[in-house]
């Protein structure tokens, strides 16, 4: 039997691309697009292009900003009238560059869900408030699988703040195309390199007013620090099932999701253990996950977290937590 050919590196970004132009979200005068984009690969499949995945994550950030831009200054009459529809708006607001950046991510898939051939992406967009959270912002997530089938999604809005984010599993084999999915989108954006920005911890450092908290730590990926921009957060290994804030790279002793970092009202933080390998706080462990009666692990119980700690996952990292003052 033939094996699927690998994506090759104008295939993913499409993908990114159509992920881009199939989420964005109109408001009255301008359109969000979602800014994080974590793309899995069949394990022999990014062995092929681990050589380069530098590089082309690096292009395909430049062509999401070359993509908006483009959009912005006029796009083809098939593609305004196409985004028209998904978005039921007869204009599009202009389309918003993330001032901080777009964060994309390839990696292999861990959980052998994907094919060979397949892709799969997780992408989030930060979302206006919805009325029924009084004010609440909620975090879109749209989990796609990509493959010689088409295109099959499935999307959460997860409200904020919340103890998780959501965890769902990417279909094993792709679906027919989702009726509101149009035609493959013609490739007209240039792919030029542009500098790195921050690996893996998402954010960039940075200190203003919404900055919650710091976590800076070391992975395979080398030394990372991630800026808590929200009320909580959850850390671990991620992949293509789950959905994690912080993405860490790692053995297995870290789990998929990990750990739970959240700050009350009143400005307190906690930490949750939610692995069965452990977490410790400055060195004692915190009230462990429970293994359930189907074998699912139960959160532990939320522990005090001090406004300085380190935070360990299992045996394998250590969190530099740090609180950054008043929210």
């Amino acid at each position: 039997m033939a094996t699927a050919k690998a994506p090759s590196g104008r295939t993913i970004w499409h993908a990114v691309r159509e992920e881009l132009l199939l989420n964005l979200y109109a408001l009255p005068f301008s359109t969000v697009a979602p800014t994080v984009y974590h793309v899995y690969l069949h394990p022999q499949d990014f062995e092929a292009i681990e050589g380069i995945s530098g590089k082309l994550i690096d292009q395909i950030r430049q062509a999401l900003t070359a993509e908006v831009e483009r959009a912005n200054r006029g796009m083809s009459s098939r593609v305004r009238s196409l985004l028209s529809r998904l978005l039921e708006r007869d204009e599009l607001p202009p389309i918003e560059v993330p001032s901080g950046g777009w964060d994309v991510n390839i990696r292999p898939d861990p959980d052998g869900e994907l094919a060979r051939g397949q892709l799969g992406i997780v992408c989030t967009l930060a979302m206006p408030a919805p009325i029924e959270y009084a004010g609440t912002p909620t975090t879109r997530i749209v989990r796609s699988v990509v493959g010689v089938a088409g295109r099959s999604a499935t999307v959460t809005d997860v409200p904020l703040p919340a103890a998780i984010a959501a965890s769902q599993q990417l279909p094993s084999e792709p679906s027919p195309p989702l009726p509101s999915n149009p035609q493959p989108l013609p490739a007209e954006a240039a792919c030029p390199s542009v500098p790195l920005t921050p690996p893996a911890g998402g954010e960039t450092e940075g200190r203003h007013s919404r900055d919650r908290a710091r976590l800076t730590y070391q992975d395979e990926r080398g030394p990372h620090q991630f800026v808590m921009r929200k009320d909580s957060v959850s850390i671990g290994r991620g992949g293509s099932a789950v959905w994690v804030d912080v993405q860490v790279a790692a053995s297995s002793r870290v789990s998929r999701e990990h750990v739970r970092i959240r700050v009350d009202a009143g400005g307190r933080w906690f930490v949750q253990d939610v692995s069965l390998w452990g977490t410790t706080v400055d060195g004692v462990a915190i009230p462990p996950a429970v293994k359930g009666p189907e074998g699912v692990a139960q959160p532990g119980a939320e522990h005090p977290l001090p406004p300085q700690a380190r935070i360990g996952l299992a045996d394998a990292i250590v969190l530099e937590f740090e609180a950054l003052g008043p929210r």
